[in-house]
């Protein structure tokens, strides 16, 4: 890994001077900000993509998941209230679905182990829930906000994939909000739910052997759609939590499928990522795409067995006032990163955006993100 340095990265442009009358109330948790750019993959970096055997990289994550298990005493803390992250419609079916999904697990492992009850009945079980469950979700990927509001930027389209354990009607929370922020539309792409603890399953087979989910492909398609068009000038792409995974994912594929020409009007933001990388190699332009941003609470459980875990650790001198210099250092998780740190909480709307202590109204953060010049 090669040293710090103050240049400024083309991967996420120059720092935003704050206006004027920009004056917000200096912050409880101190935001630190640096650049991760990948300029030498072949050399620059200690672990190379796809080195390791599945065993290992499981019992890697395994060691990963045991080392942070005290932040996950906090991982909803501050409490957040039901309508503000999720409804109660949402909240019910998730104590069904987590009580189901564990009762299912539980029987699984005895069923392999003593072979009681049968495993084919397992396996059918298994199939029948998951598929159930598709099934009651519907086939529709795509929602929408609910509260009122017109599209005023027909050139621009805002994508957003939620992390795990989200309902329909909580995704369409998170919507509302982004249209609160932005006075964008935002199109959320559903990663269903299955529980959180079968959506932990998913995760891992998502991130660690590279299995497209059929939300991953469902959505990719969409998101493709949307950037082949001409008439767009700006791909806003946005992703919270296993979203994070999924997310990168779909870089690795854009980076195959399109050229730089057409990525250059595509900006990348992530919250609390779960992923275990973002491989954009830099070019003499810099970046492929526009922007990459990610968004960390560095006491955040799923932020620590992700980002935190994956990415290059914060430098010494990473900029945690207005207007000073970002550093830039080599790794394979590319893009600017902004982490609170010691603040607690994974979710999005309450530990993230929450209207009183969002982490984009942080006077470090309006100074060197893009994405907090739409505010």
């Amino acid at each position: 890994m090669s040293n710090s340095s103050t240049k400024q990265v083309p991967l996420v442009g120059k720092p935003i001077p704050l206006g004027h009358n920009q004056h917000p109330p200096p912050p409880r948790h101190p935001v630190s900000v640096y650049d991760v750019c990948l300029d030498s993959p072949e050399t620059e970096t200690p672990e190379i993509w796809l080195e390791d055997s599945p065993l290992k990289v499981l019992m890697r994550d395994a060691r990963i998941l045991a080392r942070n298990a005290k932040e996950l005493l906090v991982v909803l803390y501050p409490p957040a209230n039901v309508g503000t992250d999720t409804t109660w419609s949402g909240l019910f079916q998730q104590v069904f679905l987590v009580a189901t999904s564990i009762v299912l697990t539980i029987f699984a492992l005895t069923s392999f182990a003593v072979g009681f009850p049968s495993p084919i009945l397992m396996v059918t079980a298994v199939l029948v829930f998951t598929g159930g469950l598709n099934y009651i979700q519907g086939s529709k990927r795509i929602i929408h906000q609910t509260v009122p509001g017109d599209d005023k930027f027909p050139d621009e389209t805002w994508l957003f994939v939620n992390g795990i354990a989200t309902s329909r009607s909580g995704l369409q929370l998170i919507l509302n909000r982004f249209y609160e922020l932005f006075g964008r539309k935002v199109i959320g792409i559903h990663n269903r739910t299955f529980g959180f603890w079968f959506d932990v399953l998913e995760c891992i087979i998502q991130r660690e052997f590279l299995f497209p989910t059929a939300d991953s492909r469902d959505g990719y398609n969409i998101i493709a759609e949307e950037i082949a068009k001409p008439h767009k000038k700006k791909i806003v792409l946005m992703a919270h939590s296993q979203g994070g995974i999924i997310l990168s994912a779909w870089v690795d594929q854009l980076l195959s499928d399109f050229s730089t020409d057409v990525l250059a009007k595509v900006e990348i933001y992530t919250f609390a990522s779960a992923a275990t990388h973002f491989s954009i190699p830099a070019t003499h332009d810099g970046s492929a795409f526009a922007r990459v941003e990610h968004f960390v609470n560095t006491r955040d459980y799923v932020a620590r067995i992700g980002l935190l875990a994956f990415a290059p650790p914060t430098p010494i001198a990473a900029a945690a006032i207005p207007g000073a210099p970002v550093p830039r250092i080599e790794g394979r998780f590319a893009g600017r990163i902004f982490k609170r740190e010691g603040h607690t909480g994974h979710l999005l709307l309450s530990h993230y955006l929450k209207r009183d202590d969002s982490i984009l109204d942080d006077s470090v953060v309006r100074a060197n993100s893009w994405l907090a010049t739409y505010l």
